[in-house]
């Protein structure tokens, strides 16, 4: 047998469920808690701060959660459960809600409610509402009917009446014209309905100062001219609004298989879904289209694109454009582009150039990018999820993209995982394709990017709990615990108190105690400690308060951040001699040892576990035996571990883990081993 060494030169591969003879040699068989960087390696994710508990479980369960952004320096949760909506600043502070309650637009769930926001204003559209026209009609009556405008009287004369001027016989060219007293100008049919009714539209949520809104009804713009054939109601009467976007200085709403945009708005008016004039068709008119297609089409989603806007349904995807790059109501064309199954509940959503979509199966979900040419040259698709086949659940429910990290994301509400696929490109070469995901401590409700910051809201036990973190942010003092926190729901102790006779230190928490999670107690700087960075597993107690409880002395005087411990979980897969592109899978193959190149980190775990045998663990101390600094976060710039394993590639698994609250890095391994090619010749 032959003395044989092999390197893993990065573990940026991701997750892969395919066999192991067939994953690059960066791909694992299993990340939890990972975050891959291209400059860091494969990191211990962020912990999350505890930043608010926001109701009971049972008050907001199955609420349907969405972000809204009003600046770099203000943004909110909010959430919309049962006739009532409320929004948090991400500080945690309550927003003052007007006409919050008791709104029947607001009834229903999750999957019910579609959120898009501009300015100072938050659009809120319930897919379950059937869109109607007001009840009232116009008052008045026609006076007199002239064949056209020159048999109109004087204008001056008939300033209270209203003229109707049918030109030919055909009603397309009726109008209706009622004088000011110097000129006559176009009005509306007296007895059709006025406009629409603004209950069963699209509501909105009007920001009026920092932690203030208003829950209201839209007032839409009245039919002004024309009558029900030259003015027609607009696409979406009669039929459920699922979607709203804006394009163009335009307001979208999708319903059935038609696109109806609004007037180009005037100011921060685009709620005009009515022709400016019954005898002539004008660029600022509404756009009225249906996707023509010989299968069943109802619209769920728009994104716009630089060609011009992408429209999904379950089974065709469509272009909404025009070639003069300008919306009118005479140049918008929709032609079909593709003809992929897009799930009708999860919204596809935007990741720099290209686009993000899924489907389901009985029993999994695929993820698809989608990336638009030129006017006229079908989409690129690409199945994202080919190598993780069977990974995702079907129960995701909601997906989002951070651009600015190229990533996307997608969780359900009745789990506590979230699912990431993030990619790095240089040029032309994929440096970084990476599946893996996070175990979050509570089923996650709400789970969005901005800026660098992770805001998401968890479901515990009993409460809703509003918890936020850094992405990027890697450790950049050996002395404070709150910028290498790996630990969640961190925050400083409400009040501390030490009982003499007990000799025990309770430490109060904001947050409701989490039975399936492990408490921990880690020391930040403190003056004149020389115990920074020192961590304890307490007790934990409801009685008189949420608290943990620390034994053995007056604990009261240390500076603590309190949480709970996440596990930092990696599986290696099977090892095998490569050639290249070439695995061989056939040769006889022992693994000696293994070398972990770690970064920026703290302890780390080898468990390693024979075939048919118990599971042991070998600990990377990152300080040496009998070496121990004072006063500062046990964390290293790099170390190099060895882990003896001496066991055939097939007899053994070994996963890289850690529990402590500190960073863990992995750059690159190398493993050795004795290979053995059974007398074969390799070609």
């Amino acid at each position: 047998m032959a003395n044989i060494t092999q390197q893993i030169p990065n573990f940026l591969g991701g997750v892969s469920t395919q066999p192991d003879n067939q994953k690059l040699p960066n791909q694992v068989s299993e990340i939890i808690n990972g975050y891959p960087d291209p400059t860091f390696g494969l990191i211990k994710r962020p912990g999350f701060s505890w930043i608010a508990n926001l109701g009971s479980a049972t008050t907001y369960a199955t609420g349907h959660w969405f972000y809204y952004r009003y600046s770099s320096t203000e943004a909110y949760v909010g959430v919309i459960k049962s006739q009532t909506i409320q929004l948090w600043n991400t500080n945690g502070t309550a927003a003052t809600m007007t006409n919050g309650t008791g709104q029947a637009y607001l009834n229903n769930g999750h999957n019910d409610f579609h959120v898009v926001s501009r300015q100072d204003q938050v659009i809120i559209i319930n897919k379950t509402v059937t869109a109607a026209m007001s009840s009232s009609t116009v008052s008045g009556s026609v006076s007199a009917t002239v064949d056209s405008v020159a048999n109109l009287p004087a204008a001056s004369s008939n300033n209270a009446s209203i003229i109707k001027v049918s030109n030919t016989s055909a009603a397309a060219d009726d109008f209706y014209v009622l004088s000011d007293g110097t000129t006559w100008n176009e009005t509306v049919k007296p007895g059709v309905p006025v406009g629409l009714n603004n209950t069963t539209l699209p509501h909105k949520l009007s920001r009026t100062a920092v932690n203030a809104f208003t829950f209201s009804t839209i007032t839409y713009d009245d039919r002004a001219v024309g009558d029900a054939v030259t003015n027609p109601e607009p696409g979406f009467i009669g039929k459920k609004i699922n979607y709203a976007f804006f394009a163009n200085n335009r307001l979208g709403l999708l319903a059935g298989d038609a696109v109806i945009l609004s007037q180009p708005a005037k100011g921060e008016n685009f709620f005009n879904f009515f022709v400016n004039s019954a005898q002539v068709q004008t660029d600022a008119d509404p756009i009225d289209l249906k996707c023509g297609s010989n299968k069943p089409v109802t619209l769920t989603a728009a994104l716009p694109v630089t060609q011009g806007v992408v429209l999904f349904s379950q089974q065709q995807q469509f272009m909404l454009f025009s070639d003069s790059a300008v919306l009118t109501p005479t140049l918008a064309v929709i032609k079909s582009i593709s003809n992929y199954e897009v799930d009708p509940v999860v919204p596809p959503v935007e990741n720099g150039t290209s686009i993000t979509f899924i489907n389901k199966t009985t029993d999994y979900c695929r993820v698809f990018g989608m990336q638009t040419q030129g006017q006229g040259a079908s989409p690129l698709f690409v199945d994202l999820g080919k190598t993780v086949t069977q990974y995702i659940p079907q129960t995701v429910s909601a997906m989002f993209s951070d651009t600015q990290n190229s990533f996307i994301g997608l969780y359900g509400q009745t789990s506590s995982k979230v699912y990431f696929y993030r990619s790095y490109t240089e040029g032309q070469q994929n440096i970084m394709r990476a599946w893996y995901s996070w175990d979050m401590p509570g089923n996650v409700q709400f789970f969005v990017t901005d800026t660098d910051s992770v805001i998401s809201v968890v479901k515990g036990n009993g409460q809703m709990t509003l918890v936020t973190s850094q992405l990027n942010a890697l450790p950049t003092s050996t002395t404070t615990v709150s910028g290498n926190s790996s630990f969640d729901f961190m925050v400083a102790p409400t009040s501390k108190t030490y009982d003499v006779t007990t000799k025990t230190t309770k430490l109060f928490v904001p947050f409701e105690l989490l039975s399936n999670l492990t408490p921990v107690c880690v020391q930040d700087a403190t003056s004149g400690s020389t115990e920074s960075g020192l961590f304890l597993t307490p007790t934990t107690s409801a009685s008189g308060g949420n608290h943990f409880i620390l034994t053995g002395k007056d604990y009261t005087s240390v500076n603590w951040k309190v949480g709970y411990k996440f596990n930092f979980d990696i599986k290696l897969p099977r090892m095998f001699v490569r050639n290249g592109e070439r695995v061989d899978y056939t040769g006889y193959l022992t693994v000696a040892r293994m070398k972990f190149s770690i970064g920026l980190s703290g302890d780390v775990q080898f468990k390693i576990k024979p075939r048919e045998e118990t599971e042991f663990a070998i600990t990377g101390d990152i300080f040496n035996t009998g070496y121990s600094p004072l006063n500062q976060v046990p964390i290293e710039d790099s170390n190099v571990f060895t882990v003896p394993i001496n066991q055939r590639n097939n007899n053994y698994t070994l996963r890289v883990f850690s529990d402590t609250p500190f960073i863990v890095s992995m750059n690159s391994a190398m493993w050795e081993g004795n290979f053995s090619t059974k007398f074969y010749r390799r070609a």
